[in-house]
């Protein structure tokens, strides 16, 4: 309020403006130095701007840590407790050819008696056609000689590469031979037998046999989803379990009785549980040792394994290309290296016997059938390849009608189908320009 005599705040301003004019003009109130002047007078601001009352300044982090607070204890509660598991999920999603350098592994050593692979005469004639791009080796074998290979992309003979679901394919031949020898039952036997505790939860479980288990017609469900929420999904719930022999015990549900083709990384997990429980030891130490020594790998293998030493028998496999190749070579040589029978007879029938050879799914347009761990692969001509196929575009050919094995490693550029029909036509022009 302004009484009589008070000036008002403009004339204080006016005069305020005169004052510093006075100043710069006639030097009052100014101090010089170095030649510079500094005008001091005062001028009134308006505060346009208010500052944001403090008590509002953490609202929002606190919100963003009170939801993520939330959510992590929501992937906590259906992950039941496993943090570890909860952030190998959150960090890493999808799976990748470089896990192999995070996962834990078991080795074994390459064969006492290794056997090199003999090299064919002359050039490779279908160099020119490999499909290298992202690949990190090609082996072409063709009438059990080395006709070519090649290295990229930080691949080497001797370095041993992811081969994902390859390795069902190996779990398949090790418990073949586990059988020919005697050491667990026959295919027949129930899975209950060795894991009860499955029976106990649903006693559809006893219906399920080994052999259901390892030709993906066992009746239990799973789902390769891997959307929100994550943690309770089947495919990550296998492939970063920190307690796999307990995940594959309590998760698997069953969707229908045995016999329709389910695709599903529980099967394999059990039967190496079963043969674990029958046996007390890991399919993927002795048994694996022996075959290496059968094979006369020439290098070691690795095998992936949770935290408590379970093997991923669904994708743990870490192999070199030529030594992966000795397995292909096994189904054109009658199960035999060096004369020596490796892969029981009743594996190669199992395998390769045309009754059991129905499409059981389509790939890109293209029907497959899959039998005892090996995909099966119509021809042009009426005839069947087999292929043992893992994520990323690890595949390998085996093309008993041209005597051809080829296995291609690294990471993918197509759907693994379309790799492996490449690999196919490979073989067909391989064997067109081979003599004899």
């Amino acid at each position: 309020m302004l009484t009589a005599g008070t000036p008002s705040a403009s004339a204080t301003s006016s005069a305020a403006a005169r004052i510093a004019v006075r100043s710069i003009v006639f030097g009052r109130g100014t101090r010089t130095s170095n030649a510079c002047m500094y005008i001091s007078y005062t001028y009134p601001v308006r505060p346009y701007f208010r500052r944001v009352p403090r008590h509002t300044v953490w609202v929002l982090p606190l919100s963003v840590a009170a939801f993520v607070a939330f959510v992590m204890i929501f992937l906590l509660i259906l992950a039941e407790g496993d943090v570890r598991y909860v952030l190998r999920v959150l960090t890493r999603q999808d799976s990748s050819i470089t896990d192999v350098e995070w996962k834990q592994h078991t080795s074994v050593r390459a064969a006492t008696a290794p056997r090199s692979w003999p090299r064919a005469a002359g050039d490779c004639p279908i160099r020119q056609s490999l499909p290298t791009q992202k690949a990190q080796s090609i082996v072409v074998i063709h009438d059990g000689m080395l006709v070519c290979e090649w290295y990229g992309n930080g691949g080497a003979p001797d370095r041993p590469a992811a081969a994902f679901s390859v390795s069902k394919t190996v779990i398949s031949l090790l418990v073949s031979r586990a059988v020919a020898d005697g050491t667990i039952g026959g295919l027949d036997l129930p899975i209950t037998r060795a894991v009860p505790e499955l029976g106990a939860r649903d006693a559809r479980f006893s219906a399920i046999r080994l052999g259901d288990l390892i030709d993906m017609r066992s009746g239990i469900a799973f789902s390769d989803d891997i959307s929100f929420p994550w943690v309770d999904r089947d495919y990550p719930s296998v492939y970063y379990a920190t307690d796999l022999a307990g995940t594959v015990v309590r998760r698997p549900r069953i969707a229908s009785p045995p016999g329709p083709f389910t695709y599903n990384d529980y099967a394999p997990n059990l039967v190496g549980l079963a043969y674990r429980r029958l046996t007390g030891t890991l399919l993927t130490r002795q048994p694996l040792q022996r075959l290496w020594d059968d094979l006369g790998a020439e290098h070691p293998a690795e095998w992936c394994v949770d935290d408590h030493g379970f093997p991923y028998h669904e994708s743990g496999l870490v192999v070199t290309s030529r030594d992966l190749a000795r397995i292909g070579q096994l189904m054109l040589d009658g199960g035999q290296v060096a004369g020596r029978q490796v892969a029981p007879g009743a594996f190669l029938d199992r395998s390769l016997e045309p009754a059991d050879r129905e499409l059981v799914t389509t790939f890109a347009g293209i029907g497959v059938g899959y039998r005892n761990g090996w995909w099966i692969l119509p021809r042009g001509d009426g005839g069947r390849d087999l292929a043992a196929m893992g994520a990323h575009g690890q595949i390998m050919v085996v093309s008993p009608s041209t005597r051809t094995v080829i296995v291609r490693m690294g990471d993918d550029y197509q759907t693994n189908i379309q790799i492996a029909a490449t690999l196919q036509r490979l073989a067909d022009r391989l064997a067109s320009v081979t003599p004899g």
